[in-house]
């Protein structure tokens, strides 16, 4: 762990406890212009068919198929998501901006008085590796009274960077929903293959989907679904697939509202996870976020999660800002409060139990749910050493 005090310059950290297979991923380059991979997956493609044409080749002309195939989903795709993203940057109109309260009781935004006196700031940088194991017996059969860790569930707030693969991968298949239900705001990338046919009808999908006003925020926080839902379930993914899991509830808001959302949501649940993979001074859009996390969250009732790609200095500037721009009435505005702490989210270093699992996808995902539940043990600790919960 390192520790970084209030007057303290970051500095970038290098991860001790990483695998060999994340040392090889970090030093692969990353594509950013995702048409650019389009192009190169298409010089390959076009490699295979020229290759099996000349050669006479049934095999290499096969293999030329397939991913010409994966070719055209993959843009239909990026079509969809583009499109859904247009949808979803719905500007607020005049009747929007001088709406007051949501029926379920969400305050207006305001501008409230700073704090006089800012508690000292400190971050905490662990690496996930070096958490201490929990000690909880895993409760196979979740309930709505009991869950993965035998214990009442738990709301988990999960904040993402919008576009990270990263995000996309923890959020979905990360395990956190078999220690309660998650809530987050989707995004273009939530939209999945399953709406890949209906390419022409995406629009009056997405009416169905999008929440515009008020109204439809009230009527879709009513609507929280925390029941558990069984293994095997349609739309559970990896880990939470085989295990069971509590749902996700999902809300794909326009701008007009999602900051409303976000207010909801604060009350709603217990914990928050802010992950912030990928993120750079290029890509952060979690900037509004980070202040209103300060604002509203205890510390010891979140973590960071980040990867190699996440810029530590510019999201602990980030952070360390948010923090002296502290309002007098957020829970971190007291004289005893504990450091904010990132967390680098790493693939298990050492063997968590027993191989569940043949298959070594599902094996792998398996172990990595596994390591995540010391990220919850760990919020479960701060919040009892708090003298809560």
């Amino acid at each position: 762990m390192k520790t970084f005090y209030e007057k303290d310059a970051f500095i970038p950290i290098a991860q001790e406890h990483i695998t060999e297979q994340e040392t090889k991923q970090r030093e692969g380059k990353e594509i950013k212009n995702k048409y650019v991979s389009f192009l190169l997956f298409f010089g390959v493609v076009m490699f295979f068919a020229v290759t099996g044409y000349l050669a006479s080749s049934n095999a290499e002309l096969i293999v030329a198929a397939i991913l010409a195939l994966m070719l055209t989903l993959g843009l239909i795709q990026t079509l969809i998501q583009q499109r859904v993203a247009n949808m979803m940057n719905t500007k607020i109109n005049t009747s929007q901006q001088n709406t007051g309260a949501v029926a379920t009781g969400a305050e207006p935004l305001r501008e409230p008085a700073k704090a006089i006196t800012i508690p000292p700031f400190q971050l905490d940088v662990y690496e996930q590796n070096e958490l201490p194991a929990h000690s909880f017996t895993l409760n196979p059969n979740l309930t709505e009274e009991k869950n993965i860790f035998n214990i009442k569930p738990l709301h988990i707030f999960y904040f993402f960077n919008f576009y990270s693969s990263g995000s996309l991968i923890n959020k979905t298949s990360g395990g956190f929903q078999r220690h309660g239900p998650v809530f987050f705001l989707g995004s273009p990338q939530d939209i999945g293959f399953s709406k890949l046919w209906n390419m022409f009808s995406i629009t009056k999908i997405m009416r169905q989907l999008l929440i515009t006003t008020p109204e439809k925020l009230a009527e879709a926080i009513d609507n929280i679904s925390e029941k558990p839902l069984p293994p095997k379930t349609k739309g559970l993914m990896t880990e939470n697939y085989f295990a069971g899991a509590y749902p996700s509830n999902v809300f794909y808001c326009t701008d007009a509202v999602w900051q409303q959302c976000v207010a909801l949501l604060f009350a709603k649940t217990d914990f928050s996870i802010i992950d912030a993979s990928d993120y750079t001074n290029e890509r952060a859009g979690l900037q509004w976020e980070i202040g209103q996390i300060i604002n509203h969250i205890a510390t010891e009732n979140f973590v960071v999660l980040i990867n190699s790609k996440t810029d530590l200095v510019a999201l602990g500037e980030s952070f360390k800002n948010s923090w002296k721009q502290m309002n007098a009435d957020s829970p971190n505005n007291r004289e005893r409060t504990q450091p904010v702490r990132f967390i680098f989210h790493q693939t298990p270093d050492r063997a968590v139990e027993k191989k569940t699992y043949s298959n070594v996808l599902y094996e792998a995902y398996h172990r990595q749910a596994l390591s995540n539940d010391n990220i919850i043990a760990l919020l479960l600790r701060s919040n009892n050493d708090n003298g809560e919960g």
